[in-house]
């Protein structure tokens, strides 16, 4: 079987789902931090229609990565003083880029980038939406998780 209809439905259903999210507000957390940080105004039925939407086109440790990624490139873009190390931010997009199929062809291997780069669209778009509903408290979370990242990977400078 091959990959190319489900990676089309991928496409589809998250450029839908980022689509209707866009007008939503709440705040965020850092994802995947192992911090206990409030989820109180989490855009949470959304979050949950993206989730079932992507129908495993990723293995999770990639997704996790892909929260993390599109969590930092927000902060940037809500919160005052803070820039991506674009280096090592690129390297981490580049990793999640990475195909989990080694039989991918050429073309599903393109299909395949098109649909992470989307699945990266859709959450970049519900943190800048939860940023944005609360932004002092996105940002003081923020800068909770820069000082103490764990072991998540830090992209900000």
């Amino acid at each position: 079987m091959t990959m190319l209809k489900p990676l089309r439905g991928a496409l589809l259903a998250l450029a839908l789902s980022a689509a209707a999210c866009a007008p939503a507000l709440a705040q965020s957390a850092a994802p995947q931090s192992g911090a206990a940080l409030p989820d109180d105004d989490r855009m949470d039925n959304a979050w949950n229609d993206l989730l079932e939407s992507e129908n495993g086109l990723l293995p999770g440790p990639q997704y996790t990565a892909l929260n993390n990624l599109a969590y930092q490139a927000a902060i940037v873009r809500v919160c005052d003083g803070y820039t991506l190390d674009t280096e090592t931010f690129g390297k981490g997009i580049a990793g999640v880029l990475t195909s989990p199929d080694k039989d991918f062809n050429e073309k599903q291997e393109k299909e395949f980038g098109a649909a992470v780069l989307v699945a990266f669209g859709a959450r970049y778009g519900l943190f800048l939406a939860e940023g944005n509903g609360d932004k002092k408290d996105f940002c003081d979370a923020a800068a909770k998780f820069k000082a103490t990242p764990g072991d998540v990977p830090l992209f900000l400078k």
